[in-house]
């Protein structure tokens, strides 16, 4: 999914300085949720081709509850996995689904104004042979074509570079445009990349070009690019959206990052892998 990041430095001015001090990072809870859909969709209002691709106009209500029902309902099953557990056997297989695959979302709280003030979605995610064989609009299928094709674009493309590997994918990152510049993203992003260097594992987004300069600066390379015109669809009057795919290589143990590997090589194993593993059924 598209992702907004605010550029800023914790350190370029000392308003920066005094608001990164009073920033706290959190887990986001199901009581958040409105909160968080409003920062999204406030930090998205200036973004009019991906508001329509998304579903992030915050003049259409429509679009903001369907996010906020996303969102709970994500929050929810992770809090069932969590505090409702049977038993040993169901400790242990949960434990074991966690090691392939979770969503978490974190936010940033300001704790002068007492309010969520940026938050990220994160997934560690290792995909099937059965996931990767599925249709790619997968969850879509009710929703106007324009949109069904522009998610199914975005997941064609990560499952292609990425696999059968284990990795991070940051889905959403966002602060509300008046805490922008003060360092509560840069925050979320180097909470998220410490969890994915814990873990050993490469990071994928897709990103906005004003927030490639920062993602650089933090070991991201561009490894390739998404386009998408709506006017294909009778959508002339709100633009063409481009992104860029970025990713960060993976930390191995002994320290060293792995380099990011290109597009071509990176798709050429990813289905390499997913032949050898219908073969071997």
């Amino acid at each position: 999914m598209p992702l907004m990041l605010d550029p800023g430095s914790p350190s370029s001015s000392s308003t920066s300085s005094k608001r990164l001090s009073h920033f706290t990072i959190g887990s986001v809870s199901v009581d958040d949720v409105r909160r968080i859909v409003d920062i999204e969709f406030h930090a998205f209002e200036d973004e009019r081709t991906n508001q329509q691709l998304s579903f992030r106009d915050y003049q259409k209500p429509e679009h903001f509850e369907r996010s906020v029902n996303i969102y709970t309902n994500i929050l929810t099953a992770a809090q069932r996995r969590d505090t409702g557990l049977g038993g040993k056997q169901a400790q242990v297989y949960c434990d074991e689904a966690l090691r392939h695959n979770y969503v978490k979302f974190y936010k940033v709280e300001d704790t002068e104004s007492e309010d969520v003030v940026s938050f990220a979605k994160m997934e560690v995610k290792t995909y099937t042979v059965d996931e990767l064989l599925s249709p790619a609009d997968t969850g879509h299928e009710r929703e106007p074509k324009m949109n069904r094709d522009w998610f199914a674009l975005n997941e064609r493309m990560r499952r292609s570079y990425v696999g059968l590997t284990k990795h991070c994918y940051i889905a959403m990152l966002a602060t509300e445009p008046c805490y922008q510049h003060n360092g509560a993203g840069t925050m979320l992003l180097k909470t998220m990349l410490s969890e994915a260097d814990d873990a050993g594992i490469e990071v994928y987004l897709e990103g906005t070009d004003t927030a490639k300069a920062l993602y650089e600066k933090h070991g991201f390379v561009a490894v390739n690019e998404i386009r998408f015109d709506p006017a294909e669809y009778g959508q002339h009057d709100i633009g063409k959206e481009r992104q860029t795919i970025m990713v960060r290589g993976a930390l191995a143990k002994n320290g060293a990052r792995r380099d990011v590997r290109a597009w071509s090589l990176a798709a050429a194993q990813a289905q390499a892998e997913c032949k050898a593993n219908i073969g071997s059924r």
